[in-house]
């Protein structure tokens, strides 16, 4: 099960629903998704002209889909009012970044709208390199590279779950990790402070991932999905 599929999965339970999209790169995720609404966001889309209206014949979709070639801060300052039904995030993988996504995507999401996050469970230390691309973390000469690359997103929802009531956070244990963020009551909180998130480690996530990013198996995505 693929990012793709958890996010169609999510707009095909919706009515007319609006889809966002931050880190759009070559369009590999974007292009395929039907929604009634697309947004595309990125600083460097990744694809050419002729491959964007290949995608508008296989998906029609893609023919009122809008683009925006800019960071996703720069985005949010504009966006202006519009609700979306599901905001995949998979831009910038650093926690910082992410984090700020997160609470900018929020503020356009519907009630019963979903956030989904790429990149929350890292399968290596090397891949949970803090960097602030692939580039840097491939010249980081780091143990055990295989260019395989999720940063520290993973904190983000450790930052959710410790630190917002309001709101439900876990991880599906599938696609290097997926993110899953909605409004509601999230119960029981970890006790564990901003400043402990900021100085945790991959070696911290390890010893208890579960816990800390709420990771589900993704037969767990049909079940949650009856709770929106």
């Amino acid at each position: 099960m693929l990012r793709t599929d958890v996010i169609q999965a999510f707009l095909n339970s919706r009515k007319k629903p609006a889809y966002l999209e931050i880190g759009v790169k070559d369009g590999e995720n974007f292009f395929p998704i039907k929604a009634d609404s697309k947004t595309a966001v990125d600083p460097h889309f990744a694809f050419s002209f002729k491959n964007r209206l290949r995608w508008v014949y296989k998906n029609p979709s893609n023919l009122t889909a809008k683009y925006f070639e800019v960071t996703s801060d720069q985005y949010f300052e504009t966006a202006g009012n519009k609700k979306m039904d599901v905001v995949f995030i998979d831009g910038l993988h650093t926690y910082q970044q992410t984090l700020k996504d997160v609470i900018n995507s929020l503020k356009l999401l519907k009630d019963n709208g979903v956030i989904v996050m790429h990149d929350c469970n890292p399968p290596h230390k090397a891949a949970a390199h803090p960097s602030n691309s692939p580039a840097e973390a491939a010249l980081a000469g780091l143990p055990g590279w295989t260019g395989e690359w999720c940063g520290d997103v993973w904190k983000t929802i450790c930052y959710l779950r410790s630190t917002r009531s309001d709101l439900r956070a876990f991880v599906l244990d599938t696609d290097y990790g997926l993110g899953i963020v909605t409004k509601g009551d999230a119960g029981d909180l970890l006790n564990i402070s901003e400043e402990s998130i900021n100085a945790m480690t991959y070696d911290d996530l390890v010893k208890d991932r579960e816990k800390l990013i709420g990771l589900r198996n993704k037969e767990y995505l049909f079940e949650f999905m009856k709770t929106l």
